[in-house]
Formats: structure tokens, C-alpha cells, sequence
């Protein structure tokens, strides 16, 4: 199941992988192309309330990256298409496609930091864990773009400024369900030091707006201060704590909520795995801001020469948002406008590489949410079998 990426996540991602990346003499290009198949029998496919339905769906995807490098900058183009396909349920089949571009120029005192993605896929993935409304197929269209600045004060101090915007747009037929179209604004300022070559630390202050088409513009301020370490080449570990202030139009009292996030990473010959989890403010399909706990968990395991045992655990916690009216200094009353949604998914892969470029995937996933409106959990599982092709530089 596919979760949306935000912009700020993708440019920091691109700007860390390109600082660390290395650059060549003059302007190469590069491409990749992936494609894989999957045949899978899914128990629930659509994750219902109360339902055990079975059915058979077959899967298509097709993933290029194309890379132009020089000595000072990086261009990154990202294309992706997914196409779902069931049996029995064809109110189930879902396309899915997207386009990410990003850009890195490293000036003589400063980094130059662009990146921006369109994403079409279905409710039935994108409301996850986060409104919770799945019940219905309806398209999910969502664009965003970061700009951001890294000007270099000194070797070990650097301030970055980052805006960016995030398009999110329903059918109308959405609105039945509360879901609408949105716009998403941020802005992030604030001192990256660097007190060692294996210890950094960062200030970030950000502020946000989410403007529905059907409903009142909210926003919110945030400061949090940021710690990243490398124990050694191998072992690294990252912390951020915060607090986040939301301002509710018609709520006289604006909630505070903590915010952090924990994670560390490990890379050896073996095993490579990730661990992380925050909490944080997002945008909802509801045109609200909501608290969100997210964790993830990744390992991947070479088994053997030619295999390897792949890992994945994602859960998604929204909390319930709630507005406090106030009509004396000692007397409030609180009013529920959402109740919150969780969601829950581990998978394990094996994968066989007949050649650098073949293999063959096994996998056997389970799924877990629920939309708090509703008293019950929804269960499904998917066990798949799959051909993968994997190019390497044409």
C-alpha cells in the first residue's frame, strides 16, 4: 500500500543523499529503469470493517530514474506507474502514478535545494491511517514543491531557510464523505551546527497553513531542536523534540502538543535496517490539521549469496481533533469535529536474484486499521508472488 510523501520529507531526503553523493568532472547522465509483476491473494483487499472477503488481483509497475550530475549540481527525475488490478472487484482497481523531480547546486558558500512531486493514486491508500475513509474508490490527486536555502556561515555553522506548498484535490463526489480539497503551506527557518564530524545539531522553527475549500484556514507554529550522531561508519542515531501551537479559528484556548521524533540506522555486510518514529502535525483530507504517531521499521537481510529477506513494519496513529470554546475564564466546553483513524501494516519479502537484473519475490503482507467512527477493527492479508527486473545504468 502506497503512503504520499510530503515535499519538505523529499527535499531533505534528496539533499542529504546528494551532500553525501559524490560528483564527477563533468555533466553525466545516467538511467535506471525497474519493472515488476505480481500475481497475489488478498483477504479483505479494501481493509472493511467486518469483512472477509477474498479475492485475486494482479500488479504492474514500472519505476525509471533518470540523473544528470556535475561538479556543483544534481538533477533527479523520478518516474512511477503502478497499475492494480482485481478479479472478482473491479470497484477495487487502483492506478497509480507519479512524477518527482529534484535539484541540487552546491555555490561556494551556500546549497541551492529544489524538488517537487505529482501524485495521482485512490482513497482507497492515501486515507490510511489519517481520516480513515476508505470505503469508496475515489481519485486522489495531490502536488507539492519545497524550495529551500543552505547558506554557509562558517565550517560549522549554517542556516537554512525552506518554503514549500502542497496541493492536495478530491472529486466532488468526495465531499459526501467530508474529504476536500486542500492547499498546505509551510515555511521552516533555523541554525544547523556542526560540533564534530559525527555530531550535529539543528534549531528549526516552521510555521503552517492549511486553507480548505470547504471549511476554516488553520495554522500552526512549531520549534524543535534536532541531534543527529554516527556512532561509526555503521551505527547512527537521530533525535528531535519540539512543541507545535494550532490556532482554530473559533476555539479561544489553541491546543499545544509535543512533537519528536526518535530513529537510528545500522549498515553492515549482512543487515541494514532503519527504526524510526514521530510525532508530528500534518494535513488531513478533512482540511484539518491533526496529531499524527508514525513509526517505521525497515531490515533487509542477506540470507545467502543470491538472497535476501526483506522487512517492513508502518503504523499510523491520528488522534481525534477537537476545538475548545470558552465562555467564561473558568468554564469551557469541548466539541469532537473528528473522531481519528490508526493503521497498521508489516510485510516480509524474499527475494532470489537469478542474475544481476532477475529475480523472484515472494511476499506475505498483513494489514490493520480502523476508523474511529466505527467501533471495529478492519484485518486483511495479502500473500503474493512476483518477477522483479532491475536494470542497471543504460
Amino acid at each position: 500500500m502506497i503512503r504520499r510523501a510530503g515535499a519538505a520529507k523529499l527535499l531533505m531526503t534528496t539533499t542529504i543523499a546528494l551532500a553525501g553523493g559524490g560528483t564527477s568532472s563533468a555533466a553525466d547522465w545516467s538511467e535506471t529503469l525497474d519493472a515488476n509483476s505480481y500475481l497475489a491473494y488478498d483477504r479483505n483487499p479494501q481493509l472493511a470493517a467486518g469483512s472477509n472477503v477474498a479475492d485475486r488481483s494482479a500488479e504492474l509497475a514500472v519505476d525509471g530514474n533518470t540523473t544528470r550530475a556535475t561538479e556543483v549540481s544534481q538533477l533527479t527525475i523520478t518516474p512511477r506507474i503502478s497499475i492494480t488490478r482485481y478479479e472478482r472487484d473491479s470497484n477495487l482497481d487502483i492506478t497509480t502514478g507519479s512524477l518527482a523531480v529534484s535539484f541540487v547546486d552546491n555555490g561556494e558558500r551556500g546549497q541551492l535545494s529544489l524538488a517537487g512531486q505529482a501524485l495521482t493514486d485512490s482513497t482507497l491508500t492515501s486515507e490510511l491511517g489519517q481520516t480513515g475513509i476508505n470505503s469508496v474508490n475515489l481519485r486522489h490527486d495531490a502536488y507539492n514543491a519545497t524550495i529551500g536555502y543552505l547558506y554557509s556561515i562558517s565550517e560549522r555553522l549554517s542556516w537554512l531557510l525552506q518554503a514549500g506548498g502542497q496541493v492536495t484535490r478530491y472529486n466532488s463526489e468526495a465531499e459526501r464523505y467530508g474529504l476536500t480539497s486542500n492547499n498546505y503551506d509551510s515555511l521552516q527557518l533555523g541554525p544547523t551546527w556542526k560540533f564534530s564530524d559525527r555530531l550535529q545539531g539543528s534549531l528549526v522553527l516552521e510555521a503552517d497553513r492549511i486553507a480548505p475549500q470547504s471549511g476554516q484556514r488553520e495554522k500552526d507554529y512549531s520549534a524543535s531542536v534536532q541531534l543527529k550522531r554516527a556512532i561509526t561508519e555503521k551505527y547512527s542515531w537521530r533525535v528531535s523534540v519540539g512543541a507545535t501551537r494550532v490556532d482554530i479559528p473559533g476555539s479561544l484556548g489553541p491546543p499545544t502538543s509535543e512533537v519528536f521524533e526518535l530513529g537510528a540506522s545500522s549498515k553492515t555486510e549482512r543487515i541494514q535496517w532503519d527504526l524510526s518514529a514521530r510525532r508530528a502535525v500534518l494535513p488531513i483530507g478533512l482540511g484539518l490539521l491533526a496529531r499524527e504517531d508514525v513509526a517505521t521499521l525497515t531490515a533487509s537481510i542477506a540470507v545467502s549469496e543470491r538472497s535476501t529477506l526483506n522487512l517492513t513494519a508502518n503504523v499510523i496513529h491520528t488522534d481525534p481533533v477537537s476545538i475548545f470554546i470558552y465562555l467564561a475564564p473558568e468554564f469551557a466546553f469541548q466539541y469532537q469535529i473528528y473522531r481519528g483513524a490508526a493503521w497498521g501494516q508489516a510485510t516480509a519479502e524474499w527475494q532470489y536474484h537469478f542474475s544481476p537484473t532477475w529475480m523472484l519475490s515472494a511476499a506475505y503482507q498483513q494489514a490493520r486499521a480502523r476508523n474511529y467512527s466505527l467501533t471495529e477493527w478492519a484485518n486483511g492479508k495479502q500473500a503474493r508472488l512476483g518477477i522483479i527486473w532491475q536494470s542497471s545504468r543504460l
